[in-house]
């Protein structure tokens, strides 16, 4: 397991791994690889600050023309706003105030999203919130797809976010079924690089199952 971690690391899938092992179904991977999350000690000013670094990193020069955000309305939506939303639809969600305020569904039905990728259940979308309460980024986890159906639907969510932002989104790997079939970290990626908005969708196998994540970010200060 340790060799499988490191393989993925070098492998250019950090990001990936490091997000799954921050689900609830990795965290128990992360005990037994002998990780600690430190991020339970960053207060949310730290957290925001460490956010926009990352930004700061990977955004873009020009504007994006939309920022979708799976129907959300990033820097506008306050968490009154998205637990009123989310309490609309019925979900089951649950909040958590470190290391920065985040609301998070669970088994949340894809068709309560506006989204193109309308089938299915969302295991986990989680909301995150600036300290001063904009909604700062959405997230979606799909966690056990086979390679077809990932395959499906991360080239619905491409073509929904071309028709929306353009055709210019960074690709990595080959979103086909015999590619993210093909073995343990194979992944797939189109990212959108704006001065204003990021928006990454990630199709990844893991122990021979797809896992498929959207992240819609903003890119903007406070």
């Amino acid at each position: 397991m340790r060799a499988l971690f490191a393989a993925g690391l070098l492998g250019g899938g950090f990001v990936g791994v490091m997000g799954f092992l921050h689900t609830p179904a990795g965290r128990p991977l992360m005990a037994r690889l002998g990780m600690s999350c430190p991020a339970r000690k960053v207060t949310p000013a730290q957290a925001e600050a460490l956010r926009m670094r990352g930004v700061n990193a990977l955004r873009g020069t020009g504007l994006a023309p939309a920022r979708p955000a799976l129907g959300l309305a990033l820097d506008v939506a306050q968490v009154a706003d998205v637990a009123a939303w989310a309490s609309a639809r019925g979900l089951d969600c649950a909040s958590k105030k470190r290391p920065s305020l985040t609301f998070t569904c669970t088994g949340v039905p894809a068709s309560a999203l506006a989204s193109a990728a309308d089938q299915g259940t969302i295991d986990e979308l989680t909301f995150a919130f600036a300290p001063d309460g904009r909604l700062v980024g959405v997230d979606s986890l799909r966690r056990t797809m086979t390679a077809p159906d990932a395959s499906w639907l991360f080239g619905l969510i491409a073509d929904d976010l071309a028709a929306q932002l353009g055709t210019g989104g960074a690709r990595v790997g080959e979103p086909t079924p015999a590619y993210l079939a093909g073995g343990a970290l194979h992944t797939a990626r189109v990212q959108y690089r704006f001065a204003d908005y990021l928006a990454t969708v990630t199709a990844m196998n893991l122990s021979g199952r797809v896992a498929l994540r959207e992240q819609y970010q903003s890119a903007r200060g406070s």
